[in-house]
């Protein structure tokens, strides 16, 4: 996991596109997240975790990139009222394709240079899956503590 984010991240210094890197880890992310639907789908609770954990730290590196891209000093402010900002209303499952929806939205924004709403919407799909793997982490601890 760690070489692989260095050898990326090599790559992306030695001259290949700081924006196709960005664009790849987004896209690994999203299908990260279209395997999360599943296990979400098939109730496959451990496989589920993974893949959000996986799907996060993608989005984070892409973000880490786009901060690269667009230089600290330039990037968006936080919104918590941002037009991306996904909400969770009970079910895994939709909350996942929300999230997976703004990853897609964060691909085509990059894709058109639009790099300030890029890293908004791919912030936005981190931090509902930095939620959802807070309370799956509660629901785990719960379950621990029912089997004792």
């Amino acid at each position: 996991m760690i070489s692989q984010l260095v050898s990326n991240i090599d790559r992306a210094w030695r001259g290949e596109s700081l924006e196709k890197e960005a664009i790849s880890s987004l896209e690994l992310a999203y299908n990260c997240l279209e395997e999360a639907i599943k296990s979400a789908i098939e109730k496959r609770e451990h496989n589920l975790g993974e893949l959000v954990w996986k799907a996060s730290s993608e989005l984070e590196y892409s973000l880490f990139l786009l901060s690269m891209k667009i230089g600290e000093e330039n990037l968006p402010k936080i919104n918590p009222s941002s037009r991306f900002d996904p909400k969770f209303k009970g079910e895994i499952g939709p909350f996942l394709v929300s999230i997976q929806d703004l990853t897609a939205e964060a691909i085509k924004l990059l894709k058109k240079k639009l790099y300030s709403e890029a890293y908004e919407a791919a912030r936005a799909a981190r931090n509902g899956l930095l939620r959802l793997h807070t309370m799956l982490e509660r629901q785990r601890k719960e379950k621990r503590k029912k089997k004792r």
